[in-house]
């Protein structure tokens, strides 16, 4: 029983002798898990526990940081940090199989460098050109210029404080442009110029040309534009509104042309630097003629109811178809008096006389002013419109005024205007005429003219009056016989054909 007890006692103590000798489980653990060392340089101490051996080795940052270890700690050491940035490192601690990682930052170095640029901001015109900027820096500097259209002219030595020359290149664009100069150097922030060019000065009118019917009227032309402009127009014809603009709409005032002839004007938007035209084309009247006034033939029953002396009805009333015509008498015919005229009895043509075209104006001969005057009241003319009367005259003496001449007027007080004809000549007395009655009777060309007149401005319900009368210096007077008798003759083409039974006062 005793030898037995002393055998278990022994079991026991081999037991806990085992147990004691059973190794710990490791463990490990640093003081700090970062660590922040100045931009100077300097050492850190970082403590370490562990329960078996450990080691700290430099797994980041191993360039600038290094790493010492004691038997509780390690020592990180930097030296200056002499950039303008943070730099970052990482140490690792191991033990058996565990670890830990402490994190190391220096601080960066102050930032010194600086560049100041002065002006900031270029504006070029069109032109082009070159400007300055002053540029201030503690570091070397360079410029670089955005665009190919700007270059840059640096100083020839660096210094604190320097001169940039930036130059623009001439610009024919139509839209602003714009770029940038960016200064660099160091570690200085950059530093920006902004530049920009003004396009070249323009102005565009939409369309550029007009054509404008012979009415006249109003257009309206779109004028786009970077400068401010002034209109003028070349003819009093043309107006413009507004006299100035930019970027504004023009219109366009065109009065009528009353004339058989296209004309043109210029409209000019002038600038400073800029010029733009509209060419102004207006269609010519129409040349249409209206007929203001014609005479007819009427056939042989009519019946002449005027005496030769213009005064006692039914006195020459077998005068129709006798050749005789129509005397003038010496203090001349009644006012307000119609005129017949007939052929020569031996041509086969009916009585002719003037009457109205539609019966709204009288005709009246005189004696004193040695014509035929006709009168065409309530007339409305344009300017530059054209009247004219086609008409032809015949003789029954050579006694009668040889030269013939046609003057016009608008109202019945204005002074006579001798109208146009291609047959106008001066005669012996230094006077105008058209016509030369180179025979008693002549009923062929050479007893007709055309003569012309141009209304000189717009006229409103006039008086119109032509007088067909002896050229000035020879007289018009008649007699009771047929040997004074002047008569206003049918015409005749060359064919011997009628071309018009009597004269013709035509508008066109």
């Amino acid at each position: 029983m005793k030898k037995t007890a002393l055998y278990i006692l022994a079991a026991l103590a081999v037991m806990v002798s085992c147990k004691e000798k059973e190794p710990e489980a490791p463990t490990l653990s640093v003081g700090e898990k970062s660590v922040v060392i100045e931009n100077a340089g300097g050492s850190q101490s970082v403590s370490v526990t562990a329960n078996n051996p450990w080691t700290a080795e430099v797994t980041s940052g191993s360039e600038w940081l290094s790493v010492s270890s004691s038997s509780e700690s390690f020592i990180v050491t930097a030296p200056e940090n002499t950039g303008h940035q943070n730099r970052m490192g990482a140490v690792k601690v191991t033990s058996e199989s565990l670890s830990e990682v402490v994190s190391v930052t220096q601080l960066a170095a102050p930032n010194n460098d600086k560049i100041e640029v002065s002006p900031v901001e270029l504006v070029f015109e069109a032109d082009g050109g070159s400007k300055d900027v002053t540029v201030k820096a503690n570091v070397e500097v360079k410029a670089t210029a955005g665009e190919k259209w700007v270059t840059v002219t640096a100083p020839a030595s660096q210094s604190s404080q320097m001169t940039y020359s930036i130059k623009a290149e001439a610009f024919t664009g139509s839209a602003p442009r714009e770029t940038t100069v960016t200064f660099t150097g160091g570690d200085a922030n950059a530093v920006t110029v902004k530049v920009s060019q003004n396009p070249a000065a323009f102005i565009t009118p939409t369309p550029s040309s007009i054509t404008v019917a012979a009415d006249g009227g109003e257009t309206t032309v779109k004028v786009s534009s970077n400068v401010s402009w002034a209109a003028t127009s070349s003819e009093g014809w043309v107006t413009v509104s507004p006299a100035s603009g930019q970027n504004t709409d023009l219109k366009i005032t065109v009065s009528a042309n009353n004339k058989s002839e296209k004309r043109t004007a210029t409209v000019t938007l002038k600038a400073d630097k800029a010029t733009a035209t509209i060419a102004v084309e207006q269609e010519a009247m129409v040349a249409t003629e209206s007929l203001l006034a014609a005479w007819r033939c009427d056939d042989a029953a009519y019946t002449d109811t005027h005496s030769p002396d213009w005064s006692t009805a039914g006195a020459n009333a077998t005068s129709n178809g006798t050749g005789k015509g129509i005397a003038l008498p010496e203090n001349g015919a009644p006012e307000g008096t119609q005129m017949t005229w007939v052929r020569a009895k031996e041509l086969t043509f009916a009585l002719v006389f003037i009457t109205a075209a539609e019966g709204h104006f009288a005709v009246k001969a005189v004696a004193e002013g040695d014509g035929f005057l006709f009168t065409i009241p309530g007339q409305t003319f344009k300017k530059g419109q054209v009247l004219s009367i086609d008409c032809g005259i015949a003789s029954g003496a050579n006694s009668a005024p040889k030269n013939w001449v046609a003057k016009f007027r608008t109202s019945e007080s204005a002074d006579w205007t001798i109208g146009d004809c291609t047959r106008t000549y001066t005669t012996g007395t230094n006077a105008t005429a058209h016509l030369l009655i180179t025979k008693q009777k002549d009923y062929t060309e050479n007893s007709r003219f055309l003569a012309s007149y141009t209304i000189p401005e717009d006229v409103n319900a006039a008086t119109v009056q032509i007088f067909v009368c002896a050229a000035d210096g020879e007289t018009l007077k008649g007699s009771t016989t047929s040997g004074a008798t002047i008569r206003l003759i049918p015409l005749y083409g060359a064919s011997g054909s009628i071309e018009y039974p009597g004269p013709r006062i035509l508008i066109r």
